[in-house]
Parts: C-alpha cells; sequence; structure tokens
C-alpha cells in the first residue's frame, strides 16, 4: 500500500504541477548529494516517512495505519533569497510558496482514487535556506501529509500465507521467494440443520449447498 500511495502522490503531481517543475518523482537522495546540478530545479520529490498502526478492534483483527508522506519542493535562487520564495519577474524564477501552494491545492482532501481516506495536511518545513551547492544556491521547503488507511486482514493464527502467483497480491513476494507456504484453508460447501416448529414439534432437516461466485 505504501508503494501504492507514493505512485498516486508522484502520479497525481506530475499532471497537476505542469511546467511548475521540471521533474516530480520520487525521492531518491538527490538533496543529499553536493553535486546536485541546478539545471534540474525547480523540482517535486516524494517520500515516505514512517507510519503509525492503531488497533480498530476488539478482536485484533482489523488495524489501521495513519502513514506520514513528505513532498519536498526545491528551486534555485537565481537573483535572491526572497525571489527563490517569493518568485521573480522571469518565468524561470518560480517560487518555492508559490509551489507550496500549488502541492496544497492539488492533494489537501484527496483520496488519490479511494486507496486512503482524504490527505491531511500537517506542516510545512525548512529544510534549507540560500543553501550553497554547485553551480548555484538552493531553496527547498517539504510539505508533510497524514495518509490513513485500513490495513490488509492478518494471518489467521499460526498460518503462513498462501500460495500465489498474482504480482498484485501483497504475498507474492512469499511465493517469489521462497519462504513457507500454508495450504488453502478448506471451502465451506455446505451447511446443514434441522428447523424445529415449537407448535406440532416437528423437526425439518435442511441443506445448503454453498456456490462459488465467478467474478469474470
Amino acid at each position: 500500500m505504501i508503494t501504492k500511495i507514493e505512485q498516486a502522490l508522484v502520479e497525481r503531481l506530475q499532471k497537476g504541477l505542469g511546467r511548475l517543475v521540471n521533474t516530480v518523482k520520487s525521492y531518491g537522495g538527490e538533496l543529499d548529494d553536493d553535486s546536485l546540478s541546478v539545471s534540474r530545479l525547480p523540482i517535486c520529490l516524494v517520500t515516505f516517512g514512517g507510519a503509525r498502526i492503531e488497533r480498530m478492534s476488539t478482536n485484533a483483527r482489523r488495524h489501521q495505519s495513519t502513514a506520514n508522506f513528505v513532498i519536498i519542493l526545491a528551486v534555485r535562487s537565481l537573483r535572491s533569497n526572497v525571489a527563490a520564495r517569493q518568485g521573480g519577474i522571469d518565468e524561470r524564477e518560480v517560487g518555492v510558496n508559490q509551489l507550496i501552494t500549488a502541492v496544497r491545492r492539488l492533494l489537501d482532501a484527496q483520496t488519490l482514487g479511494q486507496l486512503v481516506k482524504p490527505l491531511k495536511p500537517t506542516r510545512v518545513r525548512t529544510i534549507f535556506n540560500n543553501a550553497l551547492f554547485k553551480g548555484g544556491a538552493i531553496t527547498a521547503y517539504s510539505i508533510e501529509y497524514e495518509a490513513v488507511y485500513d490495513d490488509f486482514q492478518p494471518l489467521d493464527d499460526g498460518y503462513f500465507p498462501e500460495a500465489t502467483q498474482d504480482k498484485t497480491n501483497p504475498d507474492y513476494v512469499f511465493s517469489a521467494y521462497r519462504a513457507k507456504l500454508s495450504d488453502p484453508l478448506p471451502l465451506l460447501e455446505q451447511v446443514q440443520g434441522r428447523i424445529y416448529d415449537p407448535t406440532t414439534q416437528a423437526e425439518e432437516p435442511f441443506k445448503v449447498e454453498t456456490e462459488v461466485k465467478n467474478e469474470s
């Protein structure tokens, strides 16, 4: 789910920001590299920042995750620190304040195609202000969001995942890497019982056969 949310954030920002930025992508350590080329700026980077997990029922079978995602915005300081924040007269001088507003307009309260509950912005932080890199000065800020979603059902106690060839299934990794697997649980094929009529004290047996629903 974390990967799906991150990819959905990148896709929406790629479509929504247009030429406000040169690149929208998942964060890969770009701002930790002193050789970062300012020619690639403005840039928008998306990264996962951890999550907290809460039990949603007393039987310990349902959990909800609140994940933190960070949107990093970096611009080149072409003329001044003020221009880097507020933008300049040249269209190339996109201010980081403009980008913060644009990202919030695109992401606040979005569900990313029902992947999550409405996104909640939590804070904006300065990463660095007019910091010197090779080739120029860079100003960068981050916007943090909380993304809440229901976790998948846990395994039955003592069981391992079942084999699957469906690469979209979260359990596929166990099959791919030859981890221990459990046989599928037996299907419920029929229900039997008796219907009792208290007025006549008669009993009538019944049997219901279950069917496998064809979803194709």
